[in-house]
């Protein structure tokens, strides 16, 4: 069970990409958690943190020297808090698909990612 207080919640704004698609459905958490990503395409590991979470995808930020596209699917684990916790294995992490990329300024160390599950995130949730 997610307890949420109301300062974390987010209002349900409507993001409009360079295409004029809309990237916002549902309810979104803002929530500082650690990444851990597995890249297929490259077989690396990698940390980031979680901008902001919903039942759909999230909002994270990376080393900018991560080599992500739109479209590219990717591997992820969300820590329970800023501590960390244990390492997981790739079999115990979430599918997932990049969906936008923003790079910072040029000399910016980190970038914003956008991605979404693949997997139905409900079905993870009773699992556990």
């Amino acid at each position: 069970m997610l307890l949420l207080n109301q300062s974390s919640v987010e209002s349900d704004e409507l993001y409009i990409d360079e295409d004029g698609q809309e990237r916002r459905r549902g309810l979104r958490v803002r929530e500082n958690r650690p990444v851990k990503i597995y890249e297929p395409g490259t077989a690396r590991y990698f940390g980031g943190q979680t901008e902001d979470i919903s039942a759909t995808g999230l909002r994270i930020e990376l080393p900018a020297w991560a080599a992500l596209r739109a479209g590219e699917t990717l591997n992820i684990h969300v820590g329970l808090n800023g501590r960390g916790q244990t390492l997981t294995n790739r079999r115990s992490m979430l599918p997932a698909r990049v969906v936008w990329v923003r790079r910072g300024q040029e000399r910016s160390p980190m970038m914003e990612v956008g991605v979404e599950f693949l997997n139905n995130i409900g079905a993870h949730v009773h699992a556990a």
